[in-house]
């Protein structure tokens, strides 16, 4: 620009004529004109970078506050996988403990049932031999021909007697 204006004042000075001068001053007039449009659109093309670049921080910043959370929502979940983990395998060693328990009452219990069965076999037993025992006395009594007292009748069916004979069949079973 500053050459078109050093070449309008030469041509001033040469005296050209003024058609030659306007157009130069039209050129000149043009091309500043240009330079201005070419200036602003400089300008814009800055300032949209400026806009894009400000743009791509904060999606940056998004980008990388996203990915934290994701990190520390992972680090949560990983940790909390672990925690139930535990809490099954702890619930699968309470159950295994349990049913070993179950079954040990459960045999508990069945031994328990055939000393029952086997007590009340043998209390059976010893009832049916008491009774034998008691007529076997009894027809003695009547065949030695003479009824005695009450009291050696009574004496047969004595709670203390049944109870001892009750006691020294219970301790033979239980040595068995």
């Amino acid at each position: 620009m500053k050459e078109l204006r050093s070449r309008v004042a030469d041509m001033e000075g040469q005296s050209r004529s003024s058609s030659g001068v306007s157009q130069l001053e039209g050129k000149i007039q043009e091309l500043e004109e240009r330079l201005h449009s070419e200036d602003r659109e400089k300008n814009s093309v800055v300032a949209s970078q400026r806009r894009l670049e400000r743009k791509l921080k904060e999606l940056n910043m998004t980008l990388d506050e996203e990915r934290q959370q994701h990190t520390d929502q992972r680090d949560q979940l990983t940790l909390r996988v672990k925690a139930l983990k535990r809490q099954v395998d702890e619930g699968e060693t309470e159950v295994e403990r349990v049913d070993v328990l179950r079954r040990k009452a459960q045999r508990d219990t069945e031994e328990q049932v055939e000393q029952k069965e086997a007590l009340q076999t043998r209390v059976t037993a010893l009832e049916t031999e008491l009774k034998r025992k008691s007529q076997a006395a009894r027809r003695q009594t009547l065949d030695s021909s003479a009824l005695s007292s009450d009291d050696d009748d009574d004496s047969l069916y004595d709670p203390s007697t049944i109870t001892s004979i009750l006691t020294q069949s219970n301790l033979q079973t239980s040595s068995c």
